[in-house]
């Protein structure tokens, strides 16, 4: 049994092992760890790789289990991290396939952070047309390997082929990054990323 942890719009590194892994839960139990994958997603821009964030309702200095922890609702991050993805992905070949459904998961108004990355996860389940159901620990069972803040951002274990991303005209190829720009990139094609067992 491999347990991962939440994500929102997750890596490219994540969907593999979410995807690719017969038996896998999501630890809903684990104390909320901030600036991590739980919350943050990287994307392409122009001008170099940019992290999204969503903020969530926490008292400083207690620890809250994940299945708690509500999003902020406050401020204009929703519009920002659209605005921001509009700007990078415009071009992209398949912007317009998804852009609505990307939309609807930041404006959606979920309560917890946990509802709101299930969305990502049906997202590229309807995409890749696989019926897998989301399942989360009952208890406390720790995240299986890496336990970084920086688990799954990594972008130095990258094997799998190069795509074309909107800026390659001018910028070196940068792998592991958000659904998001693998998405926008490929659409349907993304199973050829997300489901091969070839390193």
């Amino acid at each position: 049994m491999t347990v991962i942890p939440t994500a929102y719009f997750p890596s490219i590194h994540y969907l593999r092992t979410y995807f690719t892994t017969k038996e896998v839960l999501i630890e809903w139990h684990e104390h909320f760890q901030k600036q991590s994958i739980r919350t943050r997603c990287e994307i392409l821009t122009g001008n170099g790789t940019l992290r999204l964030s969503i903020p969530t309702m926490h008292e400083r200095g207690k620890k809250i289990p994940l299945k708690n922890v509500q999003i902020d609702h406050s401020g204009t991050w929703k519009k920002d991290h659209w605005r921001a993805i509009q700007s990078a992905y415009a071009l992209a070949p398949y912007f317009e396939d998804y852009s609505n459904e990307v939309k609807e998961i930041i404006f959606s108004e979920d309560i917890f952070l946990w509802e709101k990355n299930e969305r990502c996860l049906r997202l590229i389940s309807a995409v890749l047309e696989i019926d897998k159901p989301i399942r989360y620990t009952d208890s406390f069972q720790g995240i299986s390997g890496d336990q970084s803040k920086n688990a799954f951002l990594q972008r130095d274990e990258w094997k799998l082929p190069i795509y074309q991303q909107v800026f390659s005209y001018d910028q070196d190829f940068t792998p592991n990054l958000s659904m998001i720009d693998l998405l926008f990139n490929e659409g349907p094609f993304i199973r050829n990323w997300i489901l091969t067992t070839e390193n």
